[in-house]
């Protein structure tokens, strides 16, 4: 049987940027061992299978790493989808409509911009709620772990946090952009320090100086499993960064709006929109949204 698929780069308007995400618009009929031994194939950190649903403004989704491993849906596989599915007209492009995709019990809600017919930005709107822990390792600590010496650590305010949505992440405050791409994980300083006993799931590095970029944000994200030359999607952790920020006091009441880059300036790059009703309470709501560019069209044979 055949199997059409596409492929996309997600947060992003130029093609070789952004995040490569592989979509099947029609997975019915493959089994789960088929489904993880073609995301192995196709080697895109995630591959997201699509299957129908009763609703026609609604689409079953279930998403594979390159590792064989199921994962939840993140904005990034969201997006991808969302895009992939309008531009085939799989799926209604009405801006003024909402589309849901089904993950067992969660159910996402996802706006696409009508861009003279093509999908344009596509936005997730989510409510969020945090824990945020104080108790995080000492500068020096901190320092060792990535590599950089102390003074590295910290700028306006802001203070390493350990925020809490769906998975604790280490978020650290990293005063320049060149000093965020140096950064190295060193797996032995960060096993002799606190860390490990937040059960943190990795290290969000972040910094306002981008270099001259259009970004407010350059963000890398370091840890225990993600290799030294890895510069994985940082949309799965952009909830707990929206709610990090809002701990900080200049960030005032009200709506704010900032972009948020990932990636070197000379590598693929992602931009990432992100828009948060800050009141200064656990639950904040949070709208991330982006662009998409499709880059392959292929068929599977099994």
């Amino acid at each position: 049987m055949d199997y059409k698929f596409y492929t996309a780069d997600v947060f992003t308007n130029k093609p070789f940027n952004g995040e490569r995400i592989t979509v099947f618009p029609n997975a019915a009929g493959l089994s789960d061992h088929q489904m993880k031994l073609i995301a192995n194939e196709s080697n895109a950190p995630d591959t997201v299978f699509v299957f129908d649903d009763a609703d026609k403004n609604t689409k079953q989704l279930r998403i594979f790493t390159a590792l064989k491993k199921e994962v939840k849906p993140s904005t990034h596989t969201l997006i991808t989808a969302s895009f992939a599915l309008t531009t085939i007209k799989a799926l209604p492009l009405d801006s003024s409509t909402p589309l849901y995709f089904k993950n067992n019990d969660n159910v996402s809600e996802i706006y696409v911009a009508n861009d003279k017919g093509k999908p344009g930005v596509i936005c997730q709107s989510q409510d969020t709620h945090a824990v945020i822990d104080r108790f995080v390792p000492t500068t020096e600590e901190l320092a060792n772990m990535l590599s950089l010496i102390p003074a590295d650590i910290g700028f306006d305010n802001h203070q390493p946090l350990i925020v809490s949505c769906n998975a604790p992440y280490l978020i650290v405050p990293i005063k320049s952009y060149n000093a965020v791409r140096a950064a190295r994980f060193d797996t032995k300083a960060w096993s002799q320090s606190s860390a490990p006993s937040s059960a943190a799931l990795g290290i969000l590095l972040f910094s306002n100086n981008t270099d001259n970029n259009v970004a407010d944000f350059h963000t890398r994200l370091v840890g225990p499993d993600i290799a030294i030359h890895e510069d994985p999607p940082v949309a799965p952790v952009i909830a707990d960064f929206a709610n990090y920020l809002c701990q900080n006091s200049r960030i005032q009441k009200g709506t704010h709006v900032f972009s948020v880059q990932r990636g070197a300036n000379d590598q693929r790059q992602s931009y990432l929109h992100l828009e948060m009703d800050n009141k200064r309470q656990q639950n904040l709501t949070i709208r991330v949204g982006g662009s998409a560019v499709m880059m392959a069209e292929s068929t599977l044979s099994l």
